[in-house]
Order: structure tokens, then sequence, then C-alpha cells
């Protein structure tokens, strides 16, 4: 295990440059996927982050990213916090180590079949700020090892640093433009606070600055209207 928490330490300088040099979140999480399986040594890795439902509202977990093998249909799926593997690590906000997964109790709920040996897997929260944001999912250790205590110690780092990950290119997205810094700065401690790693509290915001500018400037209620539609109509073209 010395020679594996060896490997992982230069693993791990090698995911803190990542997080200061990615360009983009979505080749950021894939990447990352990439590394977390690297220095976790299995052949497999998955993100998922937690996205609110569009007409429910209720929070789900969806795949944005992996490494290994996974099923075209994975990335369309929406797994209910509570349900399932990741969903019951998600909702319960900890760590999960199941060896020997089709012969525990939690067989009903696998979805990776069964092989030749057993299956070990790991499941751990990205947690930011005390709040769960995703799941990343490991498993088949290479070299027919088996997982133990010590992998899920090193995958609850690794989600630390997925985490901050995802803070920091949130954050460089909210510096690109000069109206997104003016709708922050009105907001009283959204600078430090949770609304900068909360997509959904930051689109609120800019909307209520929108409003509050055009408002300022004299536009009437039509005109807001108008904004919104054309709002609406940019969301339907790029979902096209």
């Amino acid at each position: 295990m010395s020679e594996a928490f060896e490997a992982f330490d230069e693993h791990l300088l090698e995911l803190a440059r990542f997080v200061e040099e990615a360009e983009s979140m979505e080749k950021g999480l894939l990447q990352l996927s990439v590394l977390v399986g690297h220095a976790m040594d299995c052949e497999h890795c998955s993100i998922m982050l937690v996205k609110k439902d569009p007409e429910t509202g209720a929070p789900r977990l969806r795949v944005q990213a992996h490494h290994g093998q996974l099923p075209d249909h994975a990335y369309g799926e929406q797994q209910p916090l509570g349900s399932g593997i990741a969903g019951r690590v998600a909702s319960a906000g900890k760590g999960l180590l199941i060896r020997d997964l089709h012969h525990s109790e939690f067989a009903p709920l696998a979805r990776r079949k069964n092989g030749p040996g057993p299956v070990d897997i790991i499941a751990v929260p990205i947690l930011l700020e005390g709040e769960v944001i995703g799941v990343i999912n490991i498993d088949s250790p290479r070299g027919r090892r088996r997982l133990a205590e010590e992998d899920l110690r090193m995958a609850s780092i690794l989600a630390l640093v997925v985490a901050k990950s995802v803070l920091v290119h949130r954050l460089k997205g909210l510096l690109r433009t000069s109206f997104t810094q003016m709708a922050l700065a009105r907001q009283p401690g959204a600078a430090t606070g949770p609304i900068t790693h909360a997509p959904e509290r930051v689109a609120r915001l800019l909307a209520r600055t929108l409003y509050d500018e055009m408002e300022r400037a004299g536009f009437s209620r039509d005109h807001v209207l108008i904004a919104a539609t054309e709002l609406i109509g940019k969301v339907g073209e790029v979902r096209e």
C-alpha cells in the first residue's frame, strides 16, 4: 500500500496543477475522471453532478464525465437522491466501499455486470462547503487487487480536489463578464458565500439584476418581457 500512496501523491500534484490550468468545465471533468482513475489505479471512474429536474425542480444525479467503459445511455439517466448506490451516497453525504458487490446487500442495485471475480466499488460524495454537489464512482482496480479502506480514504481526498476544481471553474466563469461582476458586487456576501457555487442562485441573481438595470434605464414591463422572450429563444436555439 505504501507504493500505492507514493503513486497517489504524484497524481495528486498533477490534479492540483490541472485545477489551475483547465479551460472549460466539460473538458475539465473529463480530464478529472481520467486523472482520478489513474490515481486510484482503477479502470472505471465516473463523475456525477447534482442537477435539478427542469420540470419538478427535484435534485437528480447525472453522469457528466467518465473514464473507461460506460454505456452511452448512462448519460441520459437521472438518478434521484436516495435511490441506487450513488443516490444513497449523495443523500447520506458519506463515502461507501462495497466489497464483492454481487454478494452484498447492494446486489439488487448493481449496474456493473458480474465477472469471474468479486467486484469491488467505491462511491464518494463531492462536497463543497458542506453541500453535496455530486458523486464519484470508482471500480475495477488493475492487477485484480481488491479495494480497501485505504482506497476509500484516497477517493475521499480526490473528491475534495474535484469539488474545488468545480468551484474554480464556476468562479472563472462568473468573472468573465463585467455584468456578472456588477451583479455579484451588489449582493452582500456573494463573493464568498454559497452563491458562488450554486448556478441556480447565480442565474436568479443575474435575472434580478437585469430587471433592475432595465427598469433603472426607463424600459417598460413590455420591454422586459421582450428581453425575457429573446433569452428563452436563445435557450431553444442551443437545445436544437
